[in-house]
């Protein structure tokens, strides 16, 4: 039995018709789907990694369920390269549901530091790219992505060495008072130690000292350290400062002016 071609030409058009009107009620009905991207919680974890937690809420009030539904979001360097990553997928959002999740992204700020040392001393933006994907009505895919900026704080911001102030302490020995400042601009509380060293014309290290620190995120530390050179070494021309903690490892070397 030969089906005619008229007919199977009006049902080929029936269904092309059906497919289109189809798609364009579930791309009109995207109109009706809501995406709330909150401002992220900041935490740190037991490896002391920085956890940026994002509150999600999803709102779909479209006519049709979505399927295979997924935000991922990367912090970029200055060159967009990704820094740290994370991403979170529901299976279904059903028509008429609501859905409040969260996505973490963890961030390394060790590795971070010691591939973009002028983080330590410099408040920038990291670039935050965001992908979202799904299905409309199971089978329509939809993509969408964006950037935004987020603050960086430099744990270092400012960081400044003040002249050595040499007294005499005994026969033997003077006492350099150097005082250290910084502002904490990070995201966390800095915690460790200081170690401080002094060097004579002739580069010759001639004393050192150490002293621990607790700075709370946005919050100054302005503090003298001591170091005990001998009385016959001459003037103290260079320092070296070196901090450890619970984040990072940083050496930076200062000229010393006086003293």
């Amino acid at each position: 039995m030969r089906v005619p071609i008229r007919i199977i030409g009006i049902a080929t058009s029936a269904f092309w018709i059906f497919l289109i009107i189809f798609s364009a009620s579930a791309i009109y009905s995207m109109k009706d789907f809501q995406i709330s991207l909150g401002q992220p919680q900041t935490s740190t974890t037991e490896d002391h990694e920085l956890l940026f937690s994002f509150p999600v809420s999803v709102i779909n009030t479209g006519l049709y369920e979505i399927a295979d539904f997924n935000i991922s979001r990367n912090f970029l360097d200055e060159e967009g390269s990704a820094v740290a990553g994370g991403s979170i997928s529901i299976p279904v959002i059903g028509q008429g549901q609501t859905i409040n999740v969260t996505q973490n992204v963890k961030l390394n700020v060790t590795d971070l530091l010691q591939t973009h040392q002028s983080l330590l001393n410099n408040d920038t933006d990291l670039t935050t790219n965001t992908r979202i994907s799904m299905l409309t009505a199971g089978v329509i895919p939809v993509q969408a992505s964006s950037n935004s900026s987020m603050p960086w704080g430099a744990p270092l911001y400012n960081l400044a060495l003040g002249t050595p102030q040499l007294a005499m302490f005994n026969a033997t020995y003077s006492m350099a008072t150097i005082s250290l400042s910084f502002e904490n601009h990070a995201f966390f509380d800095l915690t460790g130690a200081v170690w401080l060293r002094a060097y004579s014309n002739a580069n010759e290290l001639i004393g050192q000292g150490q002293t621990s620190i607790q700075v709370a995120q946005h919050s100054p530390y302005d503090r003298n350290l001591e170091v005990y050179v001998p009385s016959g070494a001459g003037p103290i021309v260079r320092l070296e400062v070196y901090f450890v903690t619970t984040f990072f490892n940083y050496g930076q070397e200062i000229a010393a002016h006086g003293g």
